[in-house]
Formats: structure tokens, sequence, C-alpha cells
């Protein structure tokens, strides 16, 4: 449907199995060729939405639990 390019889009569907997530259904949001536009929409995503290449054949989305965020300070 969008073969080498990158999509904004929110799962609808999915399985969830060990730390990872096998996406069965999307709706796309919106389809994006260039990889540094990819970049800044990635940045401007809300919560449910994230940005994917379609070189890949399968979407599995690998969960990571963030304890925290580290900031380096200058004092």
């Amino acid at each position: 449907m969008y073969p080498n390019q990158f999509v904004k889009f929110e799962v609808i569907e999915f399985q969830k199995e060990d730390n990872k997530e096998y996406v069965d259904e999307v709706a796309v949001v919106k389809a994006i060729s260039d990889g540094k536009e990819a970049m800044k929409e990635f940045v401007k995503c809300k919560s449910d939405q994230l940005i994917y290449s379609t070189k890949n054949e399968q979407l599995i989305i690998e969960l990571v639990k963030q304890i925290g965020i580290r900031r380096l300070s200058r004092f």
C-alpha cells in the first residue's frame, strides 16, 4: 500500500506475547516518504500513534518499561 515509506498510524488490534505486541490491524494517519519528515512527525506523535517503515514485512512492537529519565546536570 505504501512501499518503502514511513507511515504514521494508530494500532487498532494486536496480540501481546511476552514483551512484544504483534500488530494485526492499524489505522493509517499519514504516509511519509522522507526520513527527516518522519522524525519530525515522530516528535509530534500522540501517545497512541507510531511511525514505522514499510520496508519491514511484519509489524512487531517491543515493549520497553521506562522507569525514569536521566538528565545531565551542570551543577
